[in-house]
C-alpha cells in the first residue's frame, strides 16, 4: 500500500508473483526420445528436470534433418513432427505418466495426449499449447517422417501438399518387416527377445 492508500498491481512477466517476491519457474520431470536415422534425435530433453518454456521450445525447435536439392538446411522439421511419426521406437515420459511405443507404432495422437498433461497441469500456457497442437495437426497433413522434406520444400515453394502413399502404409510396412526378421531368427534356431522400449 503506497501513501495515497492504492495497493500495488503485481505484474507477471514469468513464472508467478506473490506478495512483491517472483516465483521461479515451475520445472517438471521429463523424457522426450525417439529413434531417427542413426541417433540423431536430440537428447537435450532426455530424463531431466525442465520448465515449460524449455520443453516447449524444444518441441517446437527444427530437428534440423532435412536438406533440399541444393544441399541447404531446409528449416522448420520440428522435433514434435518426428515423435509423431518416425518409424522406430520412442518415449515421452512426464512425470509418472509415460507414453512408449515400439516399430510402426507412432502417432500424433500420443504427441496430443502428451501435451495436453503437461497444458492441464499448467505447465503450458494456453498460447504454448495451441501452438504445439497447430504443429500436430500440420504434422497429420505429412504423417511420415521421410516426407517431412518434400513438404517443406513444396510448403517454401508455394506448392499444395496431399498427404502420400508412403505416409499411409508406412508404419504397416514397418511391423511387417520386424515380423519378418523376428521369424527369421527363430528359424534360425534363436530366441528372440523383444528389448524394452524405454530407453
Amino acid at each position: 500500500m503506497d501513501r495515497e492508500g492504492i495497493k500495488p498491481f503485481p505484474i507477471l512477466v514469468s513464472g508467478q508473483q506473490k506478495g512483491g517476491t517472483m516465483e521461479e519457474p515451475k520445472r517438471v520431470f521429463v523424457s522426450i526420445y525417439c529413434k531417427i536415422y542413426p541417433d540423431c534425435f536430440s537428447l537435450d530433453m532426455f530424463n531431466r528436470m525442465a520448465t515449460g518454456q524449455e520443453i516447449y521450445e524444444f518441441l517446437m525447435r527444427d530437428a534440423g534433418m532435412c536438406r533440399d536439392d541444393d544441399d541447404q538446411l531446409l528449416p522448420g522439421d520440428c522435433n514434435l513432427w518426428y515423435l509423431g511419426c518416425n518409424e522406430r521406437w520412442g518415449c515421452l515420459k512426464y512425470e509418472d505418466k509415460k507414453f512408449c511405443w515400439d516399430f510402426g507404432e507412432s502417432s500424433f495422437a500420443r504427441v496430443s495426449a502428451f501435451i495436453g498433461m503437461i497444458y492441464r497441469n499448467e505447465v503450458f500456457t494456453l498460447e504454448q499449447f495451441k501452438n504445439l497442437f497447430e504443429k500436430v495437426l500440420e504434422g497429420r497433413q505429412i504423417d511420415c517422417m521421410y516426407d517431412i522434406r518434400d513438404y517443406l520444400i513444396a510448403k517454401r515453394d508455394g506448392r499444395p501438399w496431399t498427404r502420400t502413399r508412403r505416409a499411409k502404409e508406412f508404419r504397416t510396412d514397418m511391423k511387417g518387416f520386424v515380423a519378418r526378421v523376428e521369424k527369421h531368427i527363430q528359424d534360425e534356431g534363436f530366441l528372440f527377445y523383444n528389448f524394452p522400449t524405454v530407453h
